[in-house]
């Protein structure tokens, strides 16, 4: 098999600012090789994140836009590109590996390409985390949020699932993937994932995922609140996140980073933190034992102790607490962070903070 093509397609997805970078070993080209044939990853190459149609694809490279959809369309079915639209006015774009390709592989993905995915992790994680501004946001459970306190929409779970077209809900990628490799552990990954438009669209069409409605999407963070499960936002913008994960730090692509990779910007927190009443604490240890990020602990006096520095803002620790002692209030207002507005500017803000521009100038 000619490598040539996948060091190719390499370098072209290592020119979005989340990255594909090269390792020692080239795990990377045989996770290529099992994604795209030859001629699949030759098309990727005339890809870029900018939607554009068969015709002018095929106007550009001088072939049949017919037989250009046709291709394009088996690779949309195969989760290599995202389309856009409905089938007679669609329009094809390249996505990053993750988010994007690697989530898109939920129904396809076998041990061997889990085993080449978790041997690429560590080296591509850090590159996808690399930069000041992280791309997926923590938020926080949203019935502790006080009523008093000023929210923005984006911190609202439920505001972001109803102004979504559509939603879908799939299995996580993520304990799908640890399974397979023999880790893992016994948190739902069933429907636990949840897919905004224009993704949900996407996941529905391809079977990749379940159309559902907002009772039924709320119902789903409520569940993978019980299992002690952070819901991220993919991605880490105010308006059309894309996706709500459920996520524990075992598994998951941005919880492992922070947790096990040492990559604090792999996350923004949210902008809420907990604190703690001591003369109504108990020292049942139940937050201790749900927290993701082991930002609690005991004290000597059967308290708990509250560490800042690895706290996450997730809220998990007070949905938790049985006396009420663990209350949500928001961070102050100089350490308030909102994020960029829409995905085309967190990726140019990430594209100049890693001087990858090449996508986004």
């Amino acid at each position: 098999m000619d490598k040539e093509v996948y060091k190719k397609l390499r370098s072209h997805l290592h020119n979005h600012p989340l990255g594909f970078p090269k390792t020692e070993s080239e795990v990377e080209l045989k996770i290529l090789e099992w994604l795209f044939s030859e001629e699949e990853a030759e098309m990727v190459l005339h890809l870029t994140p900018k939607p554009v149609t068969a015709k002018a694809l095929g106007e550009k490279l001088g072939k049949d836009s017919v037989e250009l959809s046709s291709l394009l369309e088996r690779m949309a079915d195969k989760g290599q590109v995202l389309t856009l639209g409905e089938k007679d006015r669609r329009s094809y774009l390249l996505v990053p590996y993750i988010p994007g390709v690697w989530e898109f592989q939920v129904n396809r993905m076998d041990k061997k390409f889990a085993e080449d995915c978790e041997a690429y992790y560590p080296c591509q994680a850090k590159e996808m985390y690399s930069s000041t501004t992280p791309p997926v946001r923590v938020i926080a459970v949203e019935k502790n949020i006080p009523a008093t306190l000023q929210v923005f929409p984006f911190e609202v779970p439920s505001q972001i699932v109803k102004e979504s077209k559509k939603v879908a809900l799939a299995e996580c990628i993520c304990r799908k993937h640890n399974k397979l490799v023999g880790k893992g552990c016994q948190r739902p990954h069933e429907e636990m994932c949840i897919y905004l438009s224009p993704l949900a669209e996407f996941f529905i069409e391809h079977g990749w995922g379940k159309e559902a409605g907002v009772d039924e999407a709320l119902e789903t963070l409520e569940r993978g609140e019980e299992a002690g499960l952070v819901r991220n936002a993919w991605l880490n913008v105010q308006k059309n996140p894309t996706g709500l994960c459920q996520c524990c730090p075992c598994c998951c692509h941005n919880l492992r980073a922070v947790y096990e990779l040492k990559i604090p910007n792999a996350l923004a927190k949210s902008n809420f933190v907990p604190v703690i009443d001591m003369e109504s604490c108990t020292g049942c240890e139940s937050c201790v034992d749900i927290c993701p990020m082991d930002a609690l602990s005991l004290e000597g006096n059967q308290k708990v102790a509250w560490n800042p520095t690895r706290c996450i803002g997730c809220d998990l620790c007070v949905s938790c607490c049985p006396t009420g002692a663990m209350k949500l209030e928001r961070v102050s207002e100089e350490q308030v962070v909102v994020p960029p507005e829409t995905y085309s500017k967190l990726m140019t803000v990430i594209a100049h903070e890693k001087g990858k521009t090449y996508f986004y100038k």
